[in-house]
This record gives C-alpha cells, structure tokens and sequence, in this order.
C-alpha cells in the first residue's frame, strides 16, 4: 500500500518538477540580443549584447555585458544604453554603475581601474515607448550617453572622474576587448571604455515585484538615436526560487525513498 502511494505522490509530482521554471518566481533572468552592424565597411560584423537581471532587497541589479566578438572599429560597436518596461508603475531612485567583476576601464594596456563610474552613466523614468528614431524604446532607461532624453541631471551620481566629460560620445561604454587591436580603433581611439561588463543598481522594488513583469529590453550601441543600433533582447534564462525547487526534490526524493523502501521488503 506504500508503494502505491508513494508511486501516485511521484505521480502527482512529476508536473510540478517538469514546470517549475514557469511556476516559480525567478531569483534571476537573462535577456541576450544580437543584430548586424549598420556600418558599411564593417560587413559581417554581428553586435552581441546581454543583461542578467537580479534582485537585492529592494534593489534591482542589471548585469550588462557587450559579448560581440569584432575588435571595436567605431562608436556604433560600442553598447551604450539598456531600456526595458515593468508592468507596475515603480518609481526607481539610482543607486551605482560599478564596472564588473574582472572587467576594467579606460585603457586595459595601461593599466588603468576606475570601477565606480556612477558619474559617467545616466537613469531615467517615465520615459515614451516607441520607435527608437523618435522615442526611448521602453520606459526605464541607463545609457552612458545623451542620445535626445539624458542630462547631466540623470547622472547616477556627481562624481566626476579626472579628464572625463559624462555622457559626451561613447565614453564608459562597453566593449568586449578580448581581439583588442589599438590600430583599428578609428574614431573611439580616445575614448575610455569598460572592457566586459557593468552592474548597474536601481532601488526602488515593490516587495510583490517579480523578475517577470520585465519586458521589451533593449539593447543600443553608439552614441546617435538616428545613427545607432537598437536590438531587442530575448529571455535566454530563468533561474528559479531555490525554494521552490527544493521543496519539489525533496517531495520527489520521500517518493523515491518509500518506493525503494517496499521494494527491500518484498
């Protein structure tokens, strides 16, 4: 008679365990984009970009990579901005822009390291959905340029790095420098770039928020609304409550064990 039951509680389990990536509330999601250049000596180029999203008390936590893998030639190579929407009005206040883990600033082969660069880049809210020739392309914006809606005013912080001058050109956008070549670097040969990633934080979080009210992120390089390359992101990953999951293996693993258990009696 154990058997039995432990057979229909493995049974009744199963579509919980095959579901549980949709069920449960995601402690993390990750949206990557990829789309052609639209620069006419840099045929065959694919742009690449990719933001894990996370959230810390009552933070929201944008990882934000440029994963192409072309040796930057111009400012259209560079990522320089993530808009997305919420379906619940949330008003963020900024918190930092950290350059990530194993990641540099500035000139890697100097050897130069800024990672607080939260007065380089910029926030804003409530902006219009649209196209993004005439519109941010979402409602929350971070962009380490000007493009038509970002002032000084939206800086993530007023401190100023030495020699810089905040959302002018791609300055403290991102590239993936890993085939770094200094002679075909054209016309961002002087600017300071982040090599890899940024965390970019936002406080501001309803306590029901989840990961999957997100939507419509986009991703855009260079430094020009009309010249540059917008991508929209797709999910990619969900990482699901570990709670969820284990209460599900844990269910799933009594199964097992009474299963086996009237096995040895027998």
């Amino acid at each position: 008679m154990k058997q039995l039951a432990a057979v229909l509680l493995l049974i009744a389990l199963y579509p919980l365990a095959s579901s549980t990536h949709v069920v449960a509330a995601p402690t993390s999601v990750t949206y990557t984009g990829s789309a052609p250049t639209n620069v006419k000596n840099e045929k065959g180029v694919i742009l690449k970009a990719t933001a894990t999203f996370t959230v810390s008390n009552l933070d929201l936590i944008i990882a934000m990579s440029n994963i192409s893998t072309n040796a930057p030639k111009t400012a259209s190579d560079i990522l320089t901005g993530i808009f997305f929407d919420i379906s619940t009005n949330l008003a963020f206040t900024p918190v930092s822009a950290m350059v990530g883990p194993d990641s540099t600033t500035g000139a890697p082969l100097l050897g130069e390291s800024d990672f607080d660069v939260s007065g380089q880049w910029a926030y804003k809210g409530d902006l219009p959905t649209g196209n993004l020739s005439k519109d941010a392309p979402g409602e929350y914006g971070l962009s380490d340029t000007k493009f038509s809606f970002f002032k000084k005013s939206n800086l993530l912080s007023d401190i100023k790095l030495p020699g810089t001058s905040p959302l002018s050109g791609v300055q403290f956008g991102i590239t993936d420098m890993s085939n770094f070549d200094p002679k075909a670097r054209g016309s961002i040969k002087h600017a300071d770039l982040i090599i890899n990633t940024i965390d970019l934080a936002l406080n501001g979080l309803s306590v029901n928020f989840s990961l999957t009210d997100i939507s419509d992120v986009t991703f855009v390089f260079g430094k020009s609304i009309n010249k540059g390359i917008d991508i929209s992101g797709e999910m990619v990953a969900q990482i699901p409550e570990p709670g969820t999951v284990a209460l599900v293996a844990i269910g799933l693993l009594g199964a097992l064990t009474l299963t086996r258990s009237g096995v040895r009696r027998r």
